[in-house]
């Protein structure tokens, strides 16, 4: 475990955390924060986006139910909760404070946090048909995860593992600078993944 900031929390990982705050059961997907999540029947994961970051009526809505009080402070934004002795959360922009004070008050100032603390990579996925001889290729994909067996739960989460056996490879950050945000986190065809480099191995 390493320890990260609550005032460093954005993104996915500060909605999965205030969600831990609510008392929410929630898991991270590298698109989304997921709540009364399950596994398909091909293994992928499914559930309820929760996202106060984004979602400007759920994060009133805890704003309201934990008295937020927000006000500007140093040319950013702080957050309080009114009548409680708790850390104060800061932020970019208001909802920011806001959701990261409610998250400091839970917890304090800092979370033990093994996923967020390790930044994002990207990954090469290669499926092959389980058990086939020789290996018959059924697909691509570029995921952007933490590690790879963050990476190979990304791809089910996706919907990307197709029942298959999988090789993954680590992308070298050079490479991976120019591979287009439209072509990571989805299935690629074969023209896509040549056009990278990348065949079969």
């Amino acid at each position: 475990m390493t320890t990260i900031y609550v005032n460093d929390l954005s993104g996915i990982d500060l909605d999965f955390w205030v969600a831990r705050a609510e008392g929410i059961d929630a898991v991270r997907t590298a698109q989304a924060c997921l709540v009364a999540y399950r596994r398909n029947d091909a293994g992928a994961l499914e559930g309820m986006p929760y996202s106060p970051t984004r979602d400007p009526q759920a994060s009133a809505a805890l704003i309201v139910k934990h008295g937020v009080d927000i006000f500007e402070s140093g040319g950013r934004w702080a957050a309080e909760l009114k009548g409680r002795d708790t850390p104060w959360g800061n932020g970019a922009t208001p909802v920011e404070a806001a959701l990261r004070a409610i998250v400091a008050a839970r917890f304090g100032d800092a979370v033990q946090d093994a996923e967020a603390a390790l930044p994002l990579s990207c990954f090469w996925l290669m499926f092959v048909a389980a058990g086939s001889t020789p290996p018959h290729l059924l697909g691509h994909a570029i995921i952007e995860a933490r590690d790879m067996n963050h990476a190979m739960e990304c791809a089910r989460g996706l919907g990307l593992h197709p029942g298959s056996d999988v090789r993954v490879y680590r992308v070298n950050d050079d490479d991976a600078h120019h591979i287009a945000a439209d072509m990571r986190n989805r299935l690629l065809s074969a023209e896509e993944a040549a056009s990278l480099g990348w065949q079969e191995q």
